[in-house]
């Protein structure tokens, strides 16, 4: 049983987590020929103010 497991940033929407785990079941399933009921996806939000890049976190970047 495949677990796919994905950190991200934050996203203001539970509709935006649906849409990613949707897809990237789909993907994973017709690439590997894995049925989706056998799938799981564990999206692991990082919050904007924990997530930095370039030494600037993405809540910082999200004011510009």
């Amino acid at each position: 049983m495949p677990v796919i497991r994905i950190s991200h940033a934050q996203v203001p929407d539970q509709g935006t987590n649906e849409r990613i785990i949707r897809a990237v079941s789909v993907a994973y399933a017709e690439s590997s020929g894995t049925s989706l009921d056998k799938l799981s996806v564990i999206l692991e939000e990082i919050p904007r103010s924990q997530w930095g890049i370039a030494g600037v976190t993405l809540a910082a970047r999200d004011k510009e």
